[in-house]
């Protein structure tokens, strides 16, 4: 097949890309940045492809807010179609954020779960985040891109080497100290769906590839969802429950876990990277150098 990836060259991407290849695919990444693997490359803006740009299959990796959906959806008009969404479209996220008052929606949260009715969540952090946040929601990406040509992975809390959130690496660096990583209670019994980023890059590849995942929505991550204490020990080191702990103001009564089971079930999906080993990798790209120079 001939493969368009959109962005594809940060984090996930490549991985994804790599996958392809292996497979014998021709594929062409569309980004704005450098060169990073060896396929086909097209530099220019999203919104503005190629009159002839097309193939068989296209992989959105950055399509953040409605805009970018629309354009896209006006140009590969014929492909098949996969968008990376998040978990972040559901309503347990607002609660997360306070910007929700009602009870949490019982967890796993499967495809179907109730979505956010607030829009943009990232609008107030612009300052913080970047001016691209103010238009940002997946939950308008997926509602431009629906159709029956196109699959939505749902992304959890990705995690690796080369992760520019750098996912665990405070808690890396306190447990490399031998110190203990200070949790409220509330926060130490929070679950949140991880997967690991070549893992996800599996699922990315396999909804791709799968005629029976056209049109559908699969959330992606492991089978469980540790809490956040656990996730400490899985990672060889302890909590220290606190009253005072520093952390955002959270109501971590909002999990957000995930039900994976859709994509195990209907496409065959196992981790390819146990949780054992993703944990070992992440430990050496990230203490190792030290913290101050990894990214």
């Amino acid at each position: 097949m001939r493969v368009i990836v959109i962005g594809g060259t940060r984090f996930s991407g490549p991985h994804i890309v790599r996958r392809f290849l292996e497979r014998g695919d021709d594929v062409v990444v569309v980004h704005r940045g450098t060169n990073c693997s060896d396929t086909s490359h097209v530099h220019c803006d999203r919104r503005e492809l190629p009159r002839d740009l097309h193939g068989h299959l296209v992989i959105d990796m950055c399509c953040m807010n409605e805009g970018d959906a629309r354009a896209a959806a006006e140009h590969f008009w014929h492909e098949r179609y996969v968008v990376i969404s998040s978990g972040d479209v559901y309503r347990n996220y607002d609660g997360l954020q306070r910007h929700y008052d009602g009870p949490p929606d019982p967890t796993p949260l499967a495809e179907n779960a109730p979505l956010r009715a607030e829009l943009y969540p990232y609008r107030q952090k612009a300052a913080q985040l970047g001016e691209w946040v103010r238009d940002y929601d997946k939950i308008l990406v997926e509602r431009a891109l629906a159709s029956e040509r196109t699959t939505i992975v749902r992304y959890p809390a990705v995690y690796g080497p080369h992760d520019e959130q750098r996912r665990f690496a405070d808690w890396i660096a306190l447990i490399d100290r031998g110190e203990p990583v200070p949790m409220t209670p509330q926060r130490a019994a929070w679950r949140w769906t991880h997967g690991y980023v070549e893992n996800m890059a599996d699922t990315v590849v396999l909804a791709a590839t799968s005629d029976r995942a056209a049109g559908r929505t699969y959330n992606a991550g492991d089978e469980d969802a540790p809490t956040q204490a656990e996730w400490v020990q899985l990672l060889g080191g302890r909590v220290e429950i606190r009253g005072d702990a520093p952390e955002p103001r959270l109501n971590w009564d909002f999990h957000l876990h995930t039900d994976t089971s859709r994509i195990r079930e209907e496409l065959g999906y196992r981790e390819r990277v146990p949780r054992a080993e993703a944990l070992a990798r992440l430990w050496s790209a990230v203490a190792q150098p030290p913290l101050s120079n990894t990214r």
